[in-house]
């Protein structure tokens, strides 16, 4: 039987003594998620400095060339290049499946750093004519990873309650690429006409909520019995909650897209869905087992805190009963910005202090297990 590493690795009492897992880990080299993870937090650190330094467009409309800049580099330089690192590790730590091609990731990263960094510099310049060239070169790394991940999630068992979550993310994800790239080329050729603003707030909601919200719930399958110590869901109760999800994300990107009365009654089926991911977290605290609060599960009570926080705003937004123009954007900055930097951001950081170490321990310590005493993962934080 396959047993998880975390727990082998933490099974033993303090103090060092023989630790012998039963599977070896059979994951990528250290470097290859390292390159993606580093890029992800230099990305972050760029886009705070660049949000305080132009801190006056926090308030203004949102649809300018300095905010959109200082968004991309937190959804593709920060979240999506921290969740594709983080992705290279998650079949073989989580699901005990090697990646399908080290190359491939290897292939993908100067493709989506050089065109990540083209399209930030275009936004924030307001050139917009070279925005599709970043566009495609972050396209092409985008089918690089969806090959790479795709041929690796075959590997596992389709029982696995996961992988429909990781699927539906990957398809959301293409077709978030896809719709930023028309985007782009429609800088060029203006064939989108009056009908900029709305798909721009459909493309957003695509990537957020079907693409890394459904990847998180995905991996927080497996990484919340971790957090909690609590037990695997039931597949029958976590399918549910998938095709609640896909009907809402669905239903309101058609209804942002075609500016449809849709779009709050699809907001409410979504929040149904997150609801029940909060219900399924807060499982232990209703049985009476109240799990250690170490710092990562912290950020993800934090993180679900601010998603709380962001449903109510984007319910606001949904109502229309915002009437003023001004004032219904900035609602939308702060719900852009609970969203990204509350919920999504303090969720990676939460998993991160659970993946990161699990990651050092093996590569350090997997060849020399069997022969010397070895620490603990929770040691190494």
């Amino acid at each position: 039987m396959t047993r998880d590493p975390e727990i082998v690795a933490n099974e033993r009492p303090v103090g060092p003594v023989r630790v012998r897992p039963e599977n070896p880990f059979t994951g990528p080299s250290l470097w290859l998620p390292l390159r993606y993870l580093i890029t992800g937090q230099v990305s972050l650190l760029l886009a705070i400095a660049l949000a305080v330094l132009r801190a006056e467009d926090l308030v203004d409309f949102y649809y300018q060339g300095h905010l959109l800049a200082i968004t991309h580099l937190i959804t593709l330089g920060w979240i999506t290049t921290t969740i594709m690192g983080a992705s290279f590790l998650v079949a073989p730590l989580i699901f005990s499946a090697p990646l399908y091609s080290e190359r491939l990731g290897r292939w993908q990263f100067p493709l989506l750093a050089v065109g990540i960094s083209v399209m930030v510099v275009h936004f924030w310049t307001g050139q917009y004519r070279g925005l599709a060239a970043g566009g495609i070169l972050v396209l092409a790394a985008t089918i690089l990873f969806l090959v790479n991940v795709s041929l690796t999630l075959r590997r596992i068992p389709r029982k696995d309650v996961a992988v429909p979550y990781l699927m539906a993310a990957l398809t959301y994800l293409a077709a978030t690429v896809m719709l930023g790239n028309l985007m782009a080329l429609d800088k060029v050729l203006g064939f989108l006409g009056g009908q900029v603003l709305a798909t721009i707030k459909g493309h957003a909601h695509l990537a957020a909520l079907g693409w890394v919200s459904l990847m998180i719930l995905g991996v927080g399958h497996k990484m919340i019995p971790l957090l909690t110590a609590s037990t695997i869901e039931e597949e029958r109760r976590s399918r549910r909650r998938l095709w609640l999800l896909n009907a809402g994300i669905v239903g309101l990107f058609v209804g942002l897209v075609t500016r449809s009365r849709w779009v709050f009654p699809f907001g409410l089926v979504v929040v149904l869905g997150f609801a029940s991911a909060f219900c399924r977290l807060a499982r232990p605290w209703r049985q009476g087992k109240v799990p250690r609060l170490d710092w990562s599960t912290r950020h993800v009570l934090a993180a679900f805190g601010c998603l709380a926080l962001a449903i109510l705003f984007g319910l606001a937004l949904a109502s229309g009963l915002l009437g003023d123009d001004a004032l219904a954007s900035r609602v939308a900055i702060a719900y852009a910005f609970l969203g990204l930097v509350g919920w999504i951001t303090l969720m990676i950081i939460g998993m991160s202090y659970r993946v990161i170490p699990l990651l050092v321990w093996l590569h350090r310590y997997s060849a020399i297990v069997h022969d010397e005493p070895v620490p603990k993962v929770s040691e190494l934080c």
